[in-house]
């Protein structure tokens, strides 16, 4: 009877209050009636885990068609995957799944956060994330291993003091948390980049030429003589003749005199087939 009172006219005020902030409005439905209540409200629905066996709410949410996400707290793989099939099975398919663990607060030791990562691996075609129930540590670094872990989407409860009252505030973030997750996130993203494949970056062109080495001669050699491994010495930069090349350049011939300590090129080499 406490929030008896927190009814339809509330919400259309919480609605109309995220638009002019220019913020997404969000209410996680518990039945029926209330998924036909937000639905023109909300661009996407949020499922707590414990509707995750609740198939009349899913399939409700389903037909509105609309993206979902779902959180897997105390879920088994078997629960999650008749979740997603009731969900997909009736119109939805965008569907995020959230780790989590239905404990408020959640212990550090009880975040098992490596869960994510088995998520990403048994659905590979679900975008994954993490709601967070543990206490806010000063560097929310378990927020930001979520996020290096796989964690694409990140739920945290919010509040402006943490002392108030009620089951949530004291294990909530406030301002200050989320301005340090905000910054910490910014730094990974940068430090960890936009490439997924190993490959010389713009930046190291220089270093790499540079840093690497040339076939350079290490002694005086005349027009036609032919190349052995005692002519060879590898030392930089690297803007000749990579060592890797060694082998094709043993036994052949100069086609023009070089000195001592002349780096190689290709031009510096005799045709073999002429």
């Amino acid at each position: 009877s406490k929030y008896d009172s927190f009814g339809e006219r509330e919400y259309e005020i919480l609605y109309r209050h995220c638009i002019e902030m220019e913020i997404d409005f969000i209410s996680t439905p518990f039945d029926l009636e209330a998924v036909k209540m937000l639905n023109e409200k909300v661009p996407f629905y949020k499922i707590s885990s414990s509707d995750i066996t609740n198939l009349p709410l899913l399939t409700c949410i389903s037909n509105t068609n609309k993206p979902v996400l779902l959180s897997t707290g105390a879920s088994t793989l078997a629960e999650i995957d008749a979740a997603v099939s009731c969900l997909e099975s009736n119109g939805t398919d965008q569907i995020g799944l959230l780790h989590c663990i239905l404990n408020y607060p959640t212990k550090d030791s009880d975040a098992h956060l490596k869960m994510i990562k088995s998520l990403r691996r048994i659905y590979p075609d679900k975008v994954i994330g993490y709601s967070d129930h543990t206490m806010p540590d000063k560097d929310m670094a378990v927020l930001t291993t979520s996020f290096l872990l796989g964690a694409l989407i990140i739920e945290k409860h919010f509040t402006n003091d943490k002392s108030l009252p009620g089951n949530d505030h004291y294990h909530a973030m406030d301002m200050d948390d989320l301005t340090v997750l905000r910054k910490k996130l910014d730094f990974l993203r940068v430090i960890i980049g936009n490439s997924d494949s190993k490959k010389p970056i713009r930046s190291e062109i220089l270093s790499r030429q540079n840093a690497r080495r040339s076939l350079v001669l290490s002694r005086n050699l005349a027009k036609g003589d032919k190349i052995t491994m005692n002519d060879l010495i590898c030392k930089r930069p690297g803007t000749g003749i990579a060592p890797t090349a060694i082998d094709s350049i043993i036994g052949s011939r100069v086609s023009k005199d070089l000195k001592e300590d002349h780096i190689l090129s290709w031009k510096d080499i005799e045709d073999k087939t002429t």
